[in-house]
């Protein structure tokens, strides 16, 4: 692997220093993507030498080469030290700049600062150091160059540092730059024994060769708790990018778009991205809200440019219909009956993955039935807006209707509730999680499924719940307080969810173990329920995607366990569980105890018709009573009249 590894100027910049008297260790630190490991940097050293010398004798530069296979590194230190020396001049201009010692005088000065300057066997040493300096300038020029895209990282990189790249599935620098771009500054945890300070090492290897490899992004230099939203907003291009980073050709901008409204709009806007900017400042109410309208108008916007050629303020009827016709296909048609220019795969990526990634995509596979009727209304709705206030003539979705539902197997809806835990898989959850070594994390999620389950809040509303909002009343009937929690639910409206006493223990545990005061009431109001990691170190809101991934994580965990133990049947649906099961679970739950109206009121849903599914014929029942009927009249001797 040595005959194809390349000479890089920071090698050279490495056994420069070397020569000069650095310390070795030091030297690798400062040049060397592996470090301060000393084996690792004796063994880079004889290849660079060796690899000079072969580099001589090719040329026919025999003398150079007799001069590059001199061992200097046997030297004592305290010769090898002369080659730290400054020069006559530099002492002068250090020690006399206006000359008042002659030339004996200022030479006897130097000798006394430096005896080992008139050591003969140091002296020899020095005139072969700047020997070989010298070489090394040609050596630079034949030698020297900058790691490409398409190189190996066996080329660049040491035998066991390269081997665990490609392990990891990183054959390529151009690869390295990419797992960088896309996974941010932990792209290093899929690396088999790594780690944060070695990967920092080849992020920074990666930042000084800008020139061939291209910018590094600033995601992948610190941690994104440490970046601000426009460092990590990606550079503006023409592509499907994030609506933040989405840069319209000028002539599809909107400026003079066909549906464009003659006379001054009441919005001020002069294209159709400020046109969306000010719709979504105007409607959208909260955070949650803001959202879901972004990503519709985001998509459209994308895809009039990418696919259509066209502003978003010229679309026409026909565009729309088409558009809502390509969201019912996408992800849903086989590659070779795609009519649509882009492919289908250029659109999709995976869940969750963040906007300041290379990797996001408008869409994370095929839209729902439902997710398809609520981009036409959000889309709808924009379009009425734009024209209310002048921007927009007309608006083309006027005439188009909504996707139809077609009712087979494949779109068929749930005739039962199957996204929510039974009890004996809550409790199973339960007494996994009291098993797991105690950290962080585990003490996290031993405040959050009981929280999470006992309100049956949504994933929003559980990362913007405050302490603040919480209350207590005295019981009516009884001594003692009730606690409740203010819970700011969908279209914007409050609701009190009851905090049972076991929450509330939960909570105070949890606070406890972040160091703030027990009583949630003696802290300060804005301090979130469910606090980020790195304890004590940020009370900021948690973001919903990594609560979310947060308990998809645990619930594969626990699947996987539960698995071990045979129940393979519990375990698949375990797998398949995310943040809104525990919502569910909660309806079902309580469903077989309170009354509708109260499980609305709990859930914050506008219509009891919402809060019916949890409260619909048993089917579970109606399978046990045929499954016990069966049995009887199937026992031998009984006989069915």
């Amino acid at each position: 692997m040595e005959s194809t590894r390349k000479i890089g100027r920071h090698h050279l910049a490495f056994y420069r220093g070397w020569l000069q008297g650095l310390d070795l260790k030091v030297a690798a630190d400062r040049y060397l993507e592996s470090g301060l490991d000393q084996r690792i940097a004796r063994s880079t050293l004889s290849w660079i030498q060796q690899t000079l010398t072969m580099a001589a004798r090719r040329h026919g530069r025999h003398a150079l080469a007799r001069l590059l296979r001199l061992p200097l590194g046997t030297l004592p230190e305290a010769v090898r030290s002369t080659t730290a020396l400054p020069s006559l001049k530099t002492f002068r201009e250090e020690n006399d700049p206006d000359h008042f010692y002659s030339e004996k005088e200022l030479t006897a000065m130097y000798v006394e600062a430096y005896p080992q300057s008139i050591d003969r066997r140091a002296r020899r040493y020095a005139r072969l150091v700047e020997r070989q300096l010298a070489a090394l300038v040609w050596v630079e020029e034949l030698l020297a160059t900058d790691p490409q895209p398409q190189d190996p990282v066996a080329a660049w990189f040491e035998d066991r540092l390269a081997a665990r790249l490609i392990l990891a599935g990183i054959p390529t620098i151009e690869a390295l730059h990419q797992r960088v771009r896309t996974q941010g500054y932990r792209w290093w945890v899929s690396v088999p024994r790594l780690g944060e300070k070695g990967a920092r090492r080849l992020v920074t290897w990666l930042a000084t060769h800008e020139g061939s490899l291209g910018v590094m992004a600033p995601q992948g230099l610190a941690p994104l708790r440490s970046l601000s939203p426009i460092e990590l907003t990606r550079p503006s291009a023409t592509a499907i990018m994030p609506l933040e980073s989405f840069s319209t050709p000028a002539e599809l901008d909107g400026s003079v778009g066909e549906n464009r409204c003659l006379g001054r709009n009441r919005i001020a806007a002069e294209n159709d991205h400020q046109a969306i900017q000010a719709w979504l400042k105007a409607r959208a109410s909260n955070p949650h809200t803001e959202r879901a309208y972004r990503r519709e108008a985001e998509r459209l916007l994308i895809w009039s440019i990418m696919e259509r050629g066209c502003a978003l303020s010229s679309l026409s009827i026909e565009d729309a219909v088409a558009y809502r016709d390509w969201l019912g296909g996408l992800g849903r048609t086989l590659p070779a009956a795609w009519p649509w220019r882009l492919p289908q795969a250029e659109w999709m990526g995976k869940r969750s993955t963040p906007r300041w990634s290379a990797n996001w995509r408008p869409f994370e596979g095929a839209a729902s039935l439902r997710s398809q009727i609520q981009a036409h209304t959000i889309l709808k709705s924009l379009f009425e807006w734009l024209a209310k206030v002048r921007y927009l003539d007309s608006n083309p979705w006027d005439g188009v209707p909504p996707p139809q539902r077609v009712m087979d197997v494949a779109t068929a809806p749930d005739l039962e509730l199957t996204h929510a835990f039974t009890r004996s898989q809550w409790a199973f959850l339960m007494e996994y999680l009291h098993r797991q070594p105690m950290d962080e994390s585990v003490r996290r999620l031993r405040f959050i499924l009981p929280f999470a389950y006992a309100t049956g809040l949504r994933l929003t509303e559980l990362v913007d719940a405050r302490l603040g909002r919480l209350y207590s009343v005295p019981l009516k009937r009884d001594l003692g307080v009730r606690w409740m929690l203010k819970v700011l639910g969908k279209g914007g409206k409050w609701r009190a969810v009851p905090m049972p006493g076991m929450v509330m223990d939960a909570l105070r545990d949890y606070l406890a173990w972040q160091g703030l005061n027990a009583d949630p009431l003696d802290n300060p109001e804005d301090i979130p329920l469910i606090a980020r990691l790195r304890l004590g170190q940020d009370t900021g809101t948690l973001d919903p995607t990594t609560l979310y991934k947060a308990l998809k994580t645990f619930f594969r965990e626990a699947a996987t366990e539960l698995a071990t133990q045979g129940h393979h049947d519990d375990a698949k649906k375990m797998a398949k569980a995310s943040t809104h099961w525990l919502r569910h679970t909660r309806g079902a739950h309580s469903a077989e105890t309170m009354p509708v109206n109260m499980i609305q009121r709990l859930l914050g849903h506008a219509s009891v018709a919402t809060t019916s599914i949890y409260t619909s014929t048993d089917d579970e029942l109606l399978f046990l009573l045929l499954d016990d009927s069966l049995k009887i009249e199937t026992q031998p001797g009984n006989r069915v009249s």
